[in-house]
């Protein structure tokens, strides 16, 4: 009989996860941008959700059976960035949503042109990448309210919302 209690399962996980160590690497920003722009001032983020949607197999007078069905993704990936008063950040995310749709001519670029490829790595306390995750196609879908305050001591931060087209866990 397995051994489920608190000592043993303490004793077995010597090494956690610790969920304030990773890096959000975007390899080729899209509208330009610097690469370790994003990756110092991603706040916060999450690993996107998975799940496998089910199917009802009726049989006969019985309450059937269920059995995997496809995968499914929730398609969104949520960040919130950092601003500092280079604005950089801003400025990049702004420039991608521009080649999304333009506001001004009210176009934009095609598919393989705002679409990229953005890597959440996951980091030992030594510092090395124990797991990466790839979201595949990824573009910007919203860039959040910019919350300003008289009252507040605080630093500019403002959600960005991704869609993406699928996602892995890469291990390298």
């Amino acid at each position: 009989m397995a051994n489920l209690g608190v000592d043993s399962l303490k004793a077995n996980l010597t090494n956690p996860a610790r969920s304030y160590l990773w890096d959000v690497l975007i390899p080729v920003p899209v509208g330009g941008g610097n690469f370790n722009t994003y990756q110092i001032r991603v706040q916060s983020s999450q690993i996107p959700q998975v799940s496998a949607a089910s199917i009802h197999i009726p049989y006969k007078q019985t309450a059937g059976i269920e059995v995997s069905g496809r995968k499914e993704y929730t398609h969104t990936w949520e960040c919130n960035f950092l601003e500092g008063e280079d604005h950089t950040t801003y400025d990049a995310l702004y420039s991608w949503a521009q080649q999304i749709v333009n506001d001004v001519a009210g176009t934009g670029v095609g598919d393989p042109f705002y679409k990229t490829d953005v890597y959440l790595e996951l980091i030992t306390v030594s510092g090395s990448v124990y797991t990466k995750f790839r979201l595949k196609g990824a573009w910007i879908q919203t860039i959040g309210n910019v919350a300003l305050n008289y009252t507040a001591d605080e630093v500019i931060t403002y959600p960005v919302t991704f869609r993406f087209d699928s996602f892995e866990q890469v291990n390298s």
